[in-house]
């Protein structure tokens, strides 16, 4: 699997030989250009139905803090209600929902929480067999747990999986078995390798020439000198 960097200085190492020595192309640039097609990409995928693959899932580690329950929903809780400390990076948009796909206990062993919309929160935990049950929902950007059994409260941590926007926004986040950054840029990229060449050509095409056509034109003017460029 590509790393994001890998990806980038291959395209950039594809288009230098095309523009003028004065043409000024930032790397980040190209980055920006290589996340925002992968999730242009797979909204599209995602909403023809098509099967989420494992190699497009990212797993993170985030801490948890207990909170007032007033500053989640109306409703009156007789016990603690916890939310991750951090707020989550966005997922893929989906029609409806978001794109997380489990959100458990840190130990892998053991049941993964109910995943809810927040518009249910009023009625969790509100029958005679659900009262063990622990609830997660996504609100104003951060995770909540919740549960009427007085044991959930002492959880210190969840994981969450999901496939999100900007692979890169995980990175505040820890993994859960090695305790180190979740990402960088020399990680592997969450993208199917089949995607890499067509996403290349349609960059190449579009983000690239544009923006090395405008800055060979600028750069032309400002030195009065031909650009040898090759023209689409």
């Amino acid at each position: 699997m590509a790393t994001l960097n890998e990806i980038a200085y291959d395209l950039l190492t594809i288009v230098r030989p095309q523009i003028s020595d004065d043409s000024d192309i930032e790397i980040e640039q190209i980055k920006f250009w290589i996340k925002n097609q992968r999730s242009l990409w797979l909204r599209n995928e995602f909403n023809k139905n098509r099967t989420i693959d494992s190699d497009l899932i990212q797993t993170v580690c985030a801490d948890l803090e207990e909170v007032d329950a007033s500053d989640c929903c109306d409703i009156d809780l007789d016990c603690p209600i916890l939310r991750t400390k951090k707020k989550i990076p966005k997922t893929i948009e989906l029609h409806h929902k978001e794109a997380i796909l489990r959100v458990g206990p840190v130990n892998k062993k053991k049941r993964s929480f109910s995943y809810v919309d927040y518009l249910q929160v009023p009625w969790l935990a509100s029958g005679r067999f659900n009262t063990k049950m622990i609830y997660a929902f996504l609100h104003d950007g951060y995770l909540y747990v919740y549960s009427k059994n007085p044991a959930y409260s002492s959880m210190k941590a969840l994981t969450f999986r999901g496939v999100f926007e900007d692979p890169e926004e995980i990175a505040g986040f820890k993994d859960c078995t090695t305790d180190q950054p979740c990402y960088s840029d020399d990680s592997e990229f969450p993208i199917k390798s089949w995607m890499i060449p067509t996403m290349k050509e349609s960059i190449l095409k579009s983000n690239l020439m544009i923006e090395s056509q405008a800055e060979i034109q600028q750069a032309d003017v400002s030195n009065n000198a031909k650009s040898d460029a090759i023209t689409h």
